[in-house]
C-alpha cells in the first residue's frame, strides 16, 4: 500500500503544477489521511501517502468535496454543517486549492435524526418558523440529549427544507433557512438532499441548464447534490432525485416565480455514473443508507416516485450489495411499501416535519396529508437491521388514531362548515349519513407490507377492510376551516383525503368497547389499543 501512494505522489506532481487543476490536502489533528476519496462530481481520486490529492476539473457541478472515511467526521463549517466540500469558484482553467480537515470520532455506536420536508418559508400567516422552534425543537433536543449517550448523533435533512414559491415573498431562500436553523440551536451536523422546493423558480428557460443553475442557492449552502460518507461500518449515500424543469407559465401570485415550478422525479445519468464510481470504493457487503427526496418505490399509494426503470437499474447498481436501507419523503405520508421484485431494498418513506406545510390553523394539531401525526424519525444505527423510530410532536408515539364513526357523524351534522362541505362536495364521505353508523376507522399510519389489523368487539372479531374514505381529522383540520357560505368548489380543496393505511370495520352496537390489534407477519402482537365508545371527535382527538 505504501509502495502505490509513493508512485501515486510522484505521478500527481507534474500534474498538480498545471493550470485547470483542483488540488488539497485531507489532514487529522494535523497529519495527512491517505486514501481519502476525492470528487468533483464526476471523476474520483485518492490522497497519497501525505493527504495530498490533485485532478483535473472542467468544474461542470462547481464544487470539489471528500468521502469522509469511517472512524472520523468532518470539521464543521458552522454549528450544522459538516464541511466535506467546498465551493470551486474559479473558472475551469485556473487553478484551485481546497483542503479538508477531518476529527477522530468513536463511531462504533452512532444514531441518525430524519426531518423532512419542514417547508420553512417564514410566512406570517402560517408563523412556520416560530412554531417549529417552539413545537418541534424541544422534541429534537431530548432526542438528541438521549441519543448522545450512546454515541454520535448525526442529521439528516430528506428535502424541500424551504420552499420556492415563497423564496423572494418572504426573503427565505435555503441559505437563510439553514441560518435559522443553525441559530435555532440545532444540535448535530445535518447531511441534506435536496427536493423539488428547493430550487430557485426565478430560474427558467434553460433547457437542461435550468436543473443546475436553480440549485445554485443549495449547492452555496448544503454542497454536492449527490455525495456519500462512511461512518462506522456503514456507507451513507445521498442523491438528487428531482430534475427541475420550471416550464410553463408562471406562478403570478408569488415575487420572481418564472415557471410553474414542473420537474420530473428521477437521477440523472451523469449522477448515476457518479454512483458506480463511488460504489468501487466499498468492500462488497456492506450495509448501505440511501438517503433521497422522493421515494423509489411505491406499491402503495398514489404519491409520485421515481420512474420505474430507474429501480431496475439501482438494483443492478447495487448488485454487490445484499442490504440498501432507504429513506425519503416527499409524499407527506407515512408508506412503508413492499420493493417488488427487489428485495434487497427496505425503503421508508417518512411524513413531513410541517404537518402538512404548516398549514393547520391557530388550536389545531399538526398533522400530515394522511393524518399522520407531526413528527421526527431516530435510527439506532448499532441494530443489527434497523428500524427507524418514529417520535411525534404530540408526545403519542402508537402510530395510530382510531375514530368512533357515529361521533364523527355528530360532529359533520352539527358543525356549520362541515355542512357547507357536504353541500360543495356532496360525493365525499359524509359521516352524518346513517349509512356510516357504528363503523369504527382506523388510520395506522405504521401499517408495513405483512402485517395485519383485527377489530374485535366484545371479543368477536370484526370484517375488516382497507378504507377508500375520507379521513375525517384532516377534513376539519385543513379543508372545513377554510369554508364559509360564499365558498366555490374547489378541485384542489379535496385533493386526495384518503390514506393508503386506514381499515374499517363496523360494529354490532354504538357503545361497546373496541378492541384494535395489530400484528407483524410473523404473528407476534405489535399493538393493542381498546376504545371506549362513545369516543368523542373534534380538532384534537387522538
Amino acid at each position: 500500500m505504501k509502495k502505490t501512494l509513493l508512485i501515486a505522489a510522484v505521478m500527481l506532481l507534474p500534474l498538480c503544477l498545471q493550470a485547470g487543476v483542483v488540488k488539497g490536502k485531507v489532514t487529522a489533528q494535523g497529519k495527512p489521511v491517505a486514501g481519502v476519496q476525492v470528487s468533483d462530481g464526476r471523476q474520483i481520486v485518492l490522497t497519497n501517502a501525505r493527504g495530498r490529492y490533485c485532478m483535473r476539473s472542467d468544474k461542470a457541478d462547481s464544487v470539489v468535496f471528500i468521502t469522509v472515511p469511517s472512524g472520523y467526521r468532518a470539521e464543521m463549517i458552522d454549528p450544522v454543517r459538516p464541511g466535506f466540500w467546498h465551493l470551486l469558484t474559479k473558472a475551469p482553467r485556473k487553478r484551485e486549492v481546497h483542503d479538508f480537515r477531518l476529527e477522530p470520532q468513536d463511531q462504533s455506536n452512532y444514531s441518525v435524526l430524519f426531518i423532512t420536508d419542514t417547508h420553512f418559508a417564514a410566512d406570517p400567516s402560517r408563523n412556520d418558523l416560530e412554531r417549529f422552534r417552539s413545537t418541534v425543537m424541544p422534541v429534537i433536543m431530548r432526542e438528541y440529549k438521549e441519543s448522545s449517550t450512546r454515541g454520535p448523533v448525526y442529521s439528516v435533512n430528506l428535502g424541500d427544507f424551504a420552499h420556492d414559491r415563497y423564496w423572494y415573498d418572504f426573503g427565505l431562500n435555503e441559505a437563510a433557512a439553514e441560518r435559522f436553523l443553525a441559530d435555532s440551536g440545532y444540535p448535530m451536523p445535518v447531511f441534506s438532499v435536496s427536493g423539488n422546493h428547493d430550487n430557485d423558480g426565478a430560474v427558467s428557460g434553460l433547457g437542461e441548464r435550468t436543473d443546475f443553475v436553480s440549485a445554485w442557492n443549495y449547492r452555496h449552502t448544503w454542497g454536492p447534490a449527490c455525495y456519500s460518507v462512511n461512518i462506522g461500518a456503514d456507507h451513507w449515500i445521498f442523491m438528487d432525485s428531482v430534475e427541475y424543469l420550471n416550464e410553463g407559465e408562471p406562478d403570478a401570485r408569488h415575487k420572481n416565480i418564472n415557471g410553474r415550478r414542473n420537474y420530473v422525479c428521477h437521477i440523472l445519468d451523469k449522477d448515476i455514473e457518479w454512483l458506480k464510481n463511488d460504489l468501487k470504493y466499498v468492500a462488497h457487503g456492506t450495509r448501505i443508507f440511501f438517503c433521497c427526496h422522493v421515494p423509489l418505490f411505491n406499491d402503495a399509494s398514489k404519491s409520485e416516485v421515481m420512474v420505474p426503470e430507474q429501480a431496475a437499474v439501482l438494483d443492478e447498481v447495487f448488485k454487490d450489495f445484499p442490504s440498501v436501507y432507504v429513506f425519503s419523503g416527499h409524499t407527506h405520508k407515512y408508506i412503508h411499501t413492499g420493493t417488488g421484485k427487489y428485495p434487497r431494498f427496505k425503503q421508508f418513506i417518512f411524513g413531513a416535519t410541517s404537518g402538512s406545510m404548516w398549514q393547520h390553523p391557530e388550536g389545531y394539531q399538526a398533522i400530515g396529508s394522511d393524518a399522520s401525526e407531526q413528527a421526527i424519525n431516530v435510527l439506532d444505527c448499532s441494530a443489527a437491521d434497523p428500524r427507524p423510530r418514529f417520535v411525534p410532536v404530540s408526545g403519542n408515539p402508537k402510530m395510530m388514531r382510531v375514530y368512533d364513526i357515529n361521533a364523527v357523524g355528530d360532529f359533520y351534522r352539527n358543525d356549520p362548515q362541515c355542512r357547507i362541505f357536504h353541500e360543495l362536495y356532496p360525493a365525499r364521505s359524509w359521516y352524518a349519513d346513517p349509512a356510516f353508523a357504528n363503523m369504527i376507522y382506523v388510520n395506522y399510519w405504521g401499517y408495513a407490507p405483512g402485517e395485519k389489523v383485527e377489530v374485535f368487539e366484545d371479543g368477536k372479531p370484526l370484517v375488516v377492510s382497507k378504507s377508500n374514505l375520507d379521513e375525517p381529522l384532516y377534513v376539519i383540520t385543513y379543508v372545513t376551516p377554510k369554508l364559509d357560505k360564499d365558498s366555490t368548489p374547489s378541485k384542489s380543496a379535496m385533493k386526495d383525503r384518503k390514506t393508503p393505511h386506514s381499515f374499517v370495520a363496523t360494529a354490532a352496537t354504538a357503545t361497546a368497547p373496541i378492541l384494535v390489534r395489530v400484528t407483524g407477519a410473523d404473528g407476534k402482537v405489535l399493538h393493542e389499543e381498546t376504545v371506549i365508545r362513545p369516543k368523542a371527535f373534534d380538532k384534537l382527538t387522538k
